[in-house]
């Protein structure tokens, strides 16, 4: 059941928290250092939190990862209109909400995350109802959240070849990364397209790369608890050449990474060319200036993940 923000939020002001995040994002700059723009989106994040509601207190893991606050910024640097960057916020976080919580139910079937999904469901279709505006989003959200779900059947097949002991080349894992954050493009993306006036596809594509660099921290992040469900992931993958899975299932979960890591150093497929490959795709392309702040995100994510132990091409 969706609830009521947490006391603090019972204690603060609507009207004070949604100036505060107006303040926040009137104060976002791109001049000089990145890192100051990087802290400044995760001050805004936490604020939008703060207004937001949760799923629930026992499902805070799903919200974290449901609080990225890029959607936020495109909407108010395109319409500086803070009520429709809010809407906007809401509607892609209520989707991410969705799909996060049908993806754990495919992941470990407990229908407990279903029928979270579908209350979830409701609440994108309530607010779909009280929009003002009766635009193509009304009647798309079913093909666009339809268009994903086959991802979750290839992510099953993925995990029985890992589990049969295949070895995955690099364009497989590549692939496989892109239709894991292809959300962004074929779902999120969506809302901003309905909505905004300066949104093209550029930006939908810068988006998707942005959501893949993202999906590849998770994954570093994840190692070993993703091994230890049985889940893809991309670091396991690019592993498998070098040392087999059923090693990395029998080794202690301290062990896991330090396994993994060395077969990356030996492996011929490398997820440093595939984060180079990402970087150096958005680089070219072309979107409008009130987009231009996906650029400092993706180099960002792409520098974070070159900045890990990841081995680089050279090292080899």
């Amino acid at each position: 059941m969706i609830e009521s923000n947490t006391s603090k939020f019972k204690d603060t002001d609507k009207e004070v928290i949604i100036e505060k995040i107006t303040k926040a994002v009137k104060e976002l700059t791109l001049a000089n250092d990145r890192m100051i723009f990087i802290e400044q989106m995760i001050s805004l994040s936490k604020l939008l939190m703060t207004y937001d509601l949760h799923i629930s207190n026992a499902y805070k893991d799903i919200d974290e990862k449901a609080q990225d606050p890029t959607y936020f910024v495109a909407a108010y640097f395109d319409k500086n209109d803070i009520d429709k960057a809010l809407w906007i916020h809401g509607m892609v976080r209520l989707l991410t909400r969705y799909i996060l919580l049908y993806d754990r139910f495919f992941e470990l079937g407990e229908n407990t995350y279903r029928n979270l999904a579908r209350k979830v469901r409701r609440s994108i279709n309530e607010l779909l109802a009280n929009t003002n505006d009766k635009d193509h989003l009304n009647y798309s959200i079913d093909f666009s959240l339809k268009q994903f779900w086959p991802f979750w059947n290839f992510e099953k097949i993925v995990k029985r070849r890992i589990l049969k002991g295949h070895t995955f080349s690099y364009k497989e894992i590549r692939n496989f990364n892109q239709l894991k954050s292809s959300d962004a493009s074929i779902v999120y993306a969506k809302v901003l397209n309905a909505k905004l006036p300066s949104f093209n596809e550029n930006v939908s594509l810068v988006l998707h790369y942005n959501q893949a660099l993202l999906d590849l921290l998770d994954d570093w992040q994840d190692i070993e608890e993703d091994v230890q469900e049985d889940m893809p992931n991309v670091f396991v993958m690019a592993s498998l050449g070098v040392v087999p899975y059923s090693k990395i299932k029998k080794s202690n979960r301290h062990s896991v990474r330090n396994i993994i890591l060395d077969a990356l150093d030996k492996s011929d497929v490398s997820v440093f060319r595939l984060v180079n490959e990402y970087q150096a795709s958005v680089k070219n392309i072309w979107v409008p200036g009130k987009f231009g702040f996906l650029r400092v995100i993706t180099n960002y994510h792409a520098d974070t993940l070159k900045g890990t132990t990841l081995p680089s091409e050279n090292s080899k």
